[in-house]
């Protein structure tokens, strides 16, 4: 597609002569991402850090020239939140719509049209002393409301939206905090290149932990933190889930720069500067605000409490306010908050959540005294038709209005003789339950009606049904009205059946549809059957998409050219489904080929072919968790009685630390550092930067030390210097997307590598159904050449489809993790590989965790688990193999036993939070053999094998070792008093500081014989979640603060 280029004639010379920080500030780009070409030695890259909603990139041509902004950058204090790379001076390494701002002081050598490929629509760039603007596409839209605009037509006019396939970026949470209960994203929006989002950041440990609300504000293109408001008092986070409210998702809404909002359940609309997040303007006598609508300039808002009457098994209500007695449409001026109208609803008249619409000059409705238009500019009612609606009716479940020009469209539920209480005669009953309550029918007939727009007279109607705990779908898209769920297509007046499409795909494994709402574009519906289904409407059936799918009692959000999926709490497809607030591209081609070069990319460096020394020694921990088997299991002794040798500052978030030869190996993750240790004084000997975040730490073997970056590459150096002796590209191609606040390569490698038999084993890539799958490699360790390579990918690479059936609530994927060794075979979770790379089915017992080892935020639907077979997954079967295999939060264990802290049990269903009596226990390792096809069934049956000793007080262990009869343990003391009454604890705000560590951190030893204290003493910080080891006799351990201790005898 051809742009049109703004050019602006700027009174300055050359960027390069030109102060880069003038040029930023006088850009009008407020956040985002900031790339400086031609960063030279990074002193005026650093400046552009104007603060913490900010990314800055920095590329040059000249290895030296990065070597020493990135050496200039770290002195800043600044780097991560800046980081420069290398680049070949003509290809920018990012994906598309990325980049907020370019600054070029290279003099123009990166051709102008690369630089608006990378610029995210409405970006700017300054290049030889022009400042260039990149236009808004016209096939690309905002969604500013929940049904995208005030029409409540869920329809995006966005032709840039289609089959995902790859990521644009992705940020947290990365889950859901409960099932059964309250999702934990309310609302979100997305306009002019920013999305905002309603979302709980309470712990997702447990949901009895208090709910911590945000508005929280992102670039839509690239997913950069711009701004977080804290929300009042909110729905209770224990009301069951897919049981309403229905109004919380109107509560927010985003119009160009500026947001519209309730920052609590009672509080007033605020307008809100999308930028900033600084309060534009409070509108008086908007308490209880439920629902907000904006069109040409003025605020149509639903004022006073939907839940007057509520009750049922699932309602919770504790620090709520009390429900308002009025209930009100109003229109307020959004400039000045003069206020233009008021209708009331009282007595016998009660105005249904969800059905304000407003299209041109009219605002339309439902009550309970039927379908009604009033005037936009007076408020004056124009027509009101009769309509009769249930008294009671299920909390998830409110009529569908959708607004033409000609015509508008109710679907509501019938009252029938069923219904115990009759037609509503005045505020509507609702039950709360997420299942069912007694007098409140979940499935009941509907009626989809057409009304004359101009007079209200009915057209015509059509029998229709509610989604799966989710209000009628009807969408309209030119002269069709597409309903739900079969989604036949009818004439808009009259009716008739105008098209028909085939919408039947290959079978999803979900025996029921998500309970939220569907979304469509001008082009495809985007069912919700398993995951994203597209349906073309040209074409019927195009592609099912289950590892992607939106969170409870929202969706999904089709807008600016990409598919937004906020994180949910599900376990159905945990085995491959994408964790955290994701935003996906549209795939470029039909296929899914992985775009690998023919010859790989390997770089020498100066020490190449000269680093070969011996092995480690017996009682050094070399890489992660000591062992390919990742056991956590040190050879040497731990100390009995531990005391702190030393300690050093480094800063930031730190892997866990390996130790070899009389040093110490650490990485601080953000920063992209690797630092060397004496492990004697914790004397810094040397530190390496690479071009990405190090999630791990490095493998150290006969004098290299090994690691990848989620830059793409893998690295070696030599381990008494840190040169550099190869870096190999396992990404297949240079683009950089957005992850949680900085760049990261699309397909990133692992810090923690894996060698096993004199060959180093390291994956890059995300997902085997994005971007063309996970690339496994092979390579020598010594010379860093490839010997075998493996894609693992799940779709064809020629046509995109699937190539394998979906189970029951599950299908054949992975999402990528470190990887594990037993000697002969390799193990990407449940995958395993031979020693060429190859997948094989023979398999053994190997450690792994379906969300991932480095996974630290404890997703109550998953665990560790020592065992082997394609684990269970959906409501009931992500319990599966807890029941088969040793498992926990965190496991160490030798060939006979295995330690671990966790939960005593697992329990699916219902109760998933509600068996989290945790323990430190010591049991054995083997026990009756369990094949995998019992645990994917359920029908592993719980082991016999008792816990040889259990210890209920326990720490919180955030980290552990097992050593020579000893085992050493880490974290805060656990001083949670739960509610027997309910999902929470009796001193919630102690018990969440000392889970975060504020009320005293230990590190406690035991014995392995009984788990008797040997020992206990206190640390300065909480411990990074698996951030111990041992060597040497002495523990090393990484905490939160940023320092790395070494305590020995």
């Amino acid at each position: 597609m051809q742009h049109t280029i703004v050019l602006l004639v700027l009174a300055v010379s050359a960027a390069s002569q030109t102060d880069v920080v003038e040029l930023a500030r006088s850009s009008g780009v407020q956040g985002g991402i900031l790339v400086h070409l031609g960063c030279g030695d990074g002193r005026q890259t650093a400046k552009l850090w104007l603060g913490p909603q900010y990314v800055v990139h920095g590329l040059d041509v000249d290895q030296g020239r990065v070597t020493a902004a990135r050496q200039n950058i770290h002195a800043a204090g600044l780097y991560g939140k800046v980081s420069v790379s290398r680049f070949d001076g003509r290809h920018l390494p990012y994906a598309d719509n990325l980049i907020n701002l370019v600054i070029d002081s290279t003099g123009g050598q990166v051709p102008r049209e690369e630089i608006l490929r990378v610029l995210v629509p409405g970006g700017v760039a300054f290049v030889g002393g022009r400042k260039l603007v990149k236009p808004w596409p016209k096939d690309m839209d905002d969604w500013g409301h929940f049904l995208h605009g005030p029409d409540n037509n869920a329809v995006a006019r966005d032709r840039r939206v289609g089959i995902p396939r790859s990521i644009q970026w992705t940020a947290g949470p990365k889950w859901g905090r409960s099932h059964e209960e309250l999702a934990s994203v309310s609302a979100a929006v997305v306009a002019r290149g920013r999305l905002f989002a309603i979302v709980d950041e309470g712990p997702l440990a447990s949901i009895r932990f208090p709910s911590d609300w945000k508005l929280v504000a992102r670039d839509a293109f690239n997913g950069t933190l711009l701004w977080k408001r804290p929300i009042g008092p909110w729905v209770d986070r224990l009301r069951h889930f897919r049981s309403g409210p229905v109004h919380l998702p109107r509560r927010l809404v985003a119009v160009g720069d500026t947001v519209y909002v309730t920052l609590g359940l009672d509080s007033p609309v605020v307008a809100l500067d999308g930028a900033t997040g600084q309060t534009i303007r409070e509108y008086p006598e908007t308490a209880w605000t439920e629902e907000i609508l904006v069109q040409d300039g003025v605020l149509y808002l639903v004022v006073g409490s939907s839940e007057v009457r509520r009750r049922g098994g699932g309602l919770f209500a504790r620090g709520e306010p009390p429900p308002s007695d009025f209930r009100f449409i109003a229109a307020v001026e959004a400039d000045t908050g003069k206020r233009l109208w008021k209708k009331q609803f009282t007595g016998g008249e009660f105005l249904l959540p969800l059905t304000l619409a407003v299209r041109g000059e009219r605002v339309y409705y439902q009550s309970t005294a039927g379908v009604g238009c009033l005037d936009a500019a007076t408020g004056r009612s124009l027509w009101l038709t009769p309509r009769p609606t249930p008294a009671r009716r299920m909390a998830f479940s409110a009529p569908t209005l959708v607004a033409t020009d000609e015509v508008v469209l109710c679907a509501d539920r019938d009252v029938t003789p069923k219904d115990e209480a009759g037609a509503a005669r005045g505020p509507v009953e609702w039950g709360v339950h997420g299942w069912n309550e007694p007098g409140f029918p979940r499935k009941a007939p509907c009626t989809l009606t057409a009304y004359a727009a101009q007079d209200g007279r009915p057209l015509w109607s059509t029998e229709c049904r509610e989604g799966y705990n989710s209000p009628v779908d009807v969408f309209v898209i030119g002269r069709i009205v597409w309903v739900g769920p079969s989604f036949k297509g009818l004439d808009l007046l009259t009716g008739e059946l105008a098209k028909q499409l085939n919408t039947a795909g290959p079978r999803v494994g979900m025996t029921h549809p998500r309970c939220y709402r569907n979304k469509a574009t001008e082009r495809f519906i985007l069912t919700s059957k398993s995951g994203v289904e597209v349906i073309s409407l040209q074409r019927g059936w195009l592609s099912n998409n289950s590892w992607i799918r939106g969170t409870c009692q929202y969706g999904i959000i089709p807008a600016h050219g990409l598919l937004y999926a906020p994180p949910d709490a599900c376990a159905c497809f945990l085995t491959v489904k994408v964790p955290g607030f994701f935003a996906a591209a549209t795939a470029k081609s039909p296929g899914a080929k992985m775009p690998l070069p023919e010859e790989p990319v390997l770089e020498k460096g100066r020490l190449y072919g000269e680093v070969v020394e011996p092995r480690a020694a017996e009682d050094d921990w070399p890489m992660y968790r000591h062992d390919p088997t990742r056991s956590g299991r040190a050879t040497c002794p731990i100390p009995a009685n531990p005391k702190r040798a030393w300690t050093v500052e480094l800063g930031g978030r730190l892997t866990q630390p390996v130790v070899a030869r009389g040093t110490v190996y650490v990485a601080s993750v953000d920063a992209h550092t690797v630092y060397a240790l004496d492990a004697r004084t914790g004397r810094v000997r040397w530190r390496f930067t690479a071009g990405g975040r190090v999630d791990s730490s490095p493998t150290i073997h006969r004098g290299s030390v090994l690691f990848g970056s989620a830059d793409g590459w893998v690295y070696a150096l030599g381990a008494a210097t840190g040169d550099l002796a190869w870096r190999f590209r396992a990404a297949p191609a240079e683009r950089l997307v957005g992850v949680e606040g900085q760049l990261e390569s699309t397909w990133p490698v692992h810090g923690a590598v894996l060698v096993q038999n004199d060959t180093l084993y390291v994956t890059a890539g995300r997902s085997s159904y994005l971007d063309g799958g996970i690339v496994l490699y092979a390579i020598d360790p010594v010379t860093g050449k490839q010997r075998a390579r493996t894609v693992l990918s799940h779709l064809d690479p020629e046509t995109g489809q699937q190539l394998v059936p979906e189970a029951r609530f599950n299908m054949e994927g992975t999402t990528s993790d470190v990887l594990t060794g037993d000697g002969e075979r390799v193990y990407l979770k449940y995958f395993a590989f031979d020693r060429t790379g190859r997948r094989t089915d023979q398999s053994q017992p190997h450690l792994f965790s379906i969300t991932g080892l480095l996974d630290e935020v404890w997703f109550v639907r998953t665990y560790w688990v020592l065992g082997e077979g394609m684990p269970g997954a959906g409501w009931g079967g992500w319990a599966n193999a807890a029941q088969a295999f040793p498992f926990g939060r965190i496991l160490c264990f030798d060939e006979k036993s295995v330690y671990g802290y966790g939960r005593r049990s697992v329990s699916a269903g219902p109760v998933g939070h509600r068996a989290d009596v945790y323990h430190l226990f010591c049991r054995d390792r083997s026990g009756p053999p369990v094949s995998g096809k019992q645990v994917r069934r359920g029908r592993a049956k719980a082991t016999p094998i008792p816990f040889r000793w259990s210890d209920p007080e326990s720490l919180i262990v955030r980290a552990m070792v097992l050593g020579q009869r000893r085992l050493a343990v880490a974290g805060p003391v656990d001083v949670g008093r739960k509610d027997p009454q309910r999902l929470a604890f009796l001193n919630q705000s102690e018990a969440l500081a000392a889970f975060l560590g504020h009320r005293g951190v230990k590190l406690r030893v035991v014995g392995t014989d009984d788990g008797r204290t040997i020992s206990e003493i206190p640390l300065p910080a909480m411990p990074v979640f698996d951030g111990m080891a041992a060597a040497q006799g002495r523990l090393f351990v990484s905490l939160k603060d940023g320092s790395l201790v070494c305590l020995g005898d």
